[in-house]
C-alpha cells in the first residue's frame, strides 16, 4: 500500500521519469518532474603548503567553516570548509600488520615510514557549498552510441550559478594565500563551467501543488496515493550546506506523518 523511494536525487528522479515517460505506468506524475535540480554549489580547491605540514588526513574531514551565506561578499552566498581526506594507505597497513609475517611486517613498516611526512601532509582541499541557480533539468535522452536506449541526462546552464560558485572559488584562493599556501583552482570549472557534486538535490521537488513540484510537504507524490519520495530529490532548493541532516529531518518528519495516518 505504501512505496517509499529513497534512491537519491538522480535515482529517484530517473525511476519516476521512466515510469512516466518510458513505461507509462505513472502517467499522472507532475510536469515538474526532473526540474529544479541543483548541484548544491559544491566546489573543491586543492592547495599546496610547501613550508608547513597541514596533515589533512588526520582528524575529522571537516573541522571548521566560515559562513558567507548572508551574501556579504558582493551578493555571493556560500559556505567554506577546511577539507581533509582519509589516509586509506595507513589504515590498510595497520590492518595488515595485525596478521603479517615477520618479513611482510618489515616491508609494511618501511612503507608506512616512507609515506609519513610525504607530499600528502602538505596538501589540503578547501571544500564548500554555494547557493546556485537551481535550474537544472533531468530527463531521459537518447545516447549517440546506443540510440535505442534512453538514459538519464542533465540540461544545466551554469550562468545563474556563477555568482555563488565563483565567489566561493575566489575565497578559497584568498584563504589559501592568507594561510601560506598556493591554490590550484580546478580548470574544468574555469574553462568548461563543469562541476562535480557529491550533494545533488531536487528533481522531485517539494511544492504546494503539482504545478510547482512532485511531492507535498509530507513527501507524498501528487496524484498517486501511497507513493513517497524521501531523499535529496525532494529538497526544492540549494541549502549551501552539507545536506545530510536536512534530508534526514525531512524524511523523519514524513515517516512520522505517514505513521499518524
Amino acid at each position: 500500500k505504501q512505496v517509499i523511494l529513497a534512491a537519491g536525487s538522480l535515482g529517484s528522479t530517473e525511476l519516476l521519469l521512466r515510469c512516466r515517460d518510458q513505461y507509462r505506468t505513472l502517467a499522472r506524475l507532475s510536469p515538474a518532474l526532473g526540474r529544479g535540480w541543483t548541484s548544491n554549489g559544491d566546489f573543491l580547491t586543492p592547495a599546496i603548503y610547501k613550508n608547513r605540514a597541514v596533515n589533512a588526513s588526520e582528524g575529522p574531514t571537516i573541522s571548521g567553516a566560515i559562513d558567507f551565506l548572508d551574501g556579504s561578499q558582493n551578493g555571493a552566498r556560500y559556505f567554506v570548509e577546511d577539507g581533509g581526506f582519509p589516509n586509506l594507505l595507513e589504515y590498510y597497513i595497520d590492518a595488515r600488520l595485525r596478521s603479517a609475517s615477520v618479513f611482510a611486517a618489515l616491508a609494511l613498516r618501511r612503507l608506512k615510514k616512507l609515506q609519513k611526512g610525504s607530499l600528502r601532509d602538505h596538501i589540503m582541499p578547501w571544500f564548500g557549498q554555494a547557493i546556485d541557480g537551481a535550474d537544472g533539468r533531468l530527463y531521459l535522452g537518447r545516447s549517440w552510441m546506443r540510440p535505442w536506449r534512453r538514459r538519464l541526462k542533465l540540461d544545466w546552464n551554469p550562468e545563474r550559478s556563477v555568482l555563488g560558485v565563483q565567489g566561493m572559488a575566489d575565497m578559497h584562493v584568498k584563504l589559501t594565500e592568507a594561510t601560506g599556501g598556493k591554490a590550484l583552482p580546478p580548470l574544468f570549472w574555469k574553462y568548461l563551467r563543469a562541476l562535480v557534486t557529491p550533494h545533488p538535490l531536487g528533481g522531485c521537488n517539494m511544492a504546494a501543488s503539482p504545478a510547482g513540484g512532485v511531492v507535498d510537504d509530507e513527501c507524498r507524490v501528487f496524484g498517486h496515493d501511497g507513493l513517497y519520495v524521501m531523499d535529496g530529490a525532494a529538497i526544492p532548493r540549494p541549502i549551501g550546506l552539507n545536506p545530510s541532516k536536512t534530508i534526514a529531518a525531512v524524511a523523519e518528519r514524513a515517516v512520522e506523518k505517514l505513521c499518524e495516518n
